[in-house]
């Protein structure tokens, strides 16, 4: 799961298999240490009943909760992505397709086929 954060927009990228853990209900959750005691975590969670994405921050994780409708029907379907806000922040989960550019990197193993010819990362 990649994780890009410009002002007051995050952007989630995931690869077919963090999509289809997120489809078979599974929470997505990674961290980043900056040193003891200094993680930042981030995490996608499915939920039932909510009726749009949902994020917030606390604690040092930046938790955002997905309707389980809506990632069924991402995850089954040619939808990139979910976008959704919460307050003035952006949210925007999206499907990391392959880059055109860096064609075979081991890094794309797991990624999307990228649906556009002669497109950038």
């Amino acid at each position: 799961m990649k994780l890009r954060i410009k002002g007051n927009t995050i952007r989630f990228r995931l690869t077919q298999g963090e999509v289809a853990k997120l489809r078979a209900g599974a929470a997505l959750r990674e961290a980043t240490e900056f040193a003891p005691a200094q993680i930042l975590t981030y995490a996608l969670e499915p939920a039932a009943s909510i009726g749009g994405v949902q994020a917030g921050f606390q604690d040092g994780v930046i938790r955002v909760r997905l309707p389980e409708n809506d990632v069924a029907a991402w995850a089954d379907g040619d939808i990139v992505g979910m976008y959704g806000r919460t307050g003035v922040l952006e949210v925007a989960i999206e499907k990391d397709f392959q880059c055109l550019t860096r064609a075979g990197s081991p890094e794309e193993a797991d990624a999307f086929p990228n649906p556009q010819a002669g497109g950038k990362c």
